[in-house]
């Protein structure tokens, strides 16, 4: 039995099944925190978590029907997954349980043309697999994501092209 299904695919039940409301109040509880140094902006909210964790879910899914796929998470996706790492013994867990092994996570480093057109490249084939598998592109991938950064996060935002 498949408990979380999806336009064409379906989650694997080693997915499907695991429990990240710890990382949705981890995200929750370290936004408060920092919302302090942004003059209380909350750049979490309870449906954004939500999509969050979902999209994450998407995304192990995708890490693990194309394991040699380079695939590029969005800055959401990548904040979950940060949040799961940070839990180590947990996430190694939940990657035996995924994957029968570690999944390591690989940061993009530097901003030279090319390491931006590999990354650039990967995200494309990245949402190519998400329409592909799942019928849609993640809300955290577009541009509306994109018009909601306020800027104060620290990160360096760039406009992409659709």
């Amino acid at each position: 039995m498949t408990l979380l299904g999806t336009a064409t695919k379906t989650l694997p039940e080693s997915i499907a099944r695991l429990d990240f409301d710890y990382l949705g109040r981890k995200l929750l509880d370290d936004d408060a925190f920092e919302a302090k140094r942004r003059n209380g902006e909350r750049l979490w909210d309870e449906e954004r978590v939500a999509r969050a964790l979902k999209e994450y879910k998407q995304f192990l899914a995708l890490m693990l029907w194309s394991p040699e796929a380079v695939l590029v998470p969005s800055e959401d996706i990548d904040e979950v997954w940060h949040t799961h790492v940070l839990n180590t013994a947990r996430y190694q867990a939940d990657c035996e349980t995924i994957f029968g092994r570690f999944q390591h996570h690989f940061p993009t480093f530097g901003e030279s043309d090319e390491v931006q057109e590999e990354h650039m490249k990967g995200r494309d084939e990245t949402l190519k697999m998400f329409e592909e598998a799942f019928g849609e592109v993640p809300e955290s991938y577009t541009f509306n994501a994109y018009l909601r950064c306020s800027g104060r996060c620290g990160r360096r935002c760039r406009r992409i092209e659709f």
